[in-house]
């Protein structure tokens, strides 16, 4: 490597008619159109409820198999943890979304009931703030790239993953196979996993 004096290497760049490529920056753009439908973090990590159906947490994961991407779309209800709805979907559209709150809407009554999610397509496209808004459902969303804002959601598709996708991927070959062990999975969390819970805590 050679040294040479910023002033020199200017002379010489000159004498020899040289120009330095200097890279353009690349501009920042930013989606108006989504930053509008950003909400406020309503929740803002209070993650108990003191009465069914006022307070919900929703998010998305995937689960890669052998042959194809499956994704699954849950809901919880703040007041006893359970899942409330969910789908399971080789599509990541928007549907995803919305046909979860769908099936709640068809299930309860949410009138001014908070539904809390990260700030992703899903959740900041016209279609699904429209559904809440239209059903009078209160919309929350995390702060951009805090996990901890939906820790809860984190935290069950933590235990889902470790404790049943890990254990069993081998044998998840198609997509009537994930589907039918998340029906499982989700029967067992909803209600023998609390009937343990109780168990353990009265003994």
């Amino acid at each position: 490597m050679i040294t040479v004096n910023h002033k020199k290497l200017i002379r010489i760049m000159r004498e020899n008619n040289l120009q330095a490529v200097i890279r353009r920056k690349k501009p920042v753009y930013i989606d108006k159109a989504k930053e509008s439908l950003i909400k406020e973090n309503i929740l803002n990590r209070d993650f108990k409820a003191d009465k069914p159906c006022k307070k919900f947490i929703t998010d998305i994961t995937y689960i890669l198999i052998s042959s194809m991407m499956v994704y699954l779309s849950v809901i919880i209800d703040l007041y006893d943890g359970k899942v409330k709805a969910y789908k399971v979907s080789t599509s990541a559209k928007a549907s995803l979304s919305l046909d979860v709150v769908k099936e709640l809407i068809q299930k309860y009554n949410l009138k001014n009931a908070l539904i809390h999610s990260d700030q992703g397509i899903h959740y900041t496209n016209y279609e699904y703030v429209n559904l809440l808004k239209d059903n009078k459902i209160i919309q929350s969303m995390s702060i951009s790239g805090n996990c901890w804002d939906n820790a809860r959601m984190e935290s069950f598709f933590g235990h889902f993953k470790c404790g049943c996708i890990r254990i069993r991927k081998k044998e998840l070959t198609s997509f009537d196979k994930v589907k039918k062990l998340v029906d499982q999975y989700i029967e067992f969390y909803n209600n023998e996993r609390m009937l343990y819970n109780i168990k353990r805590n009265a003994s």
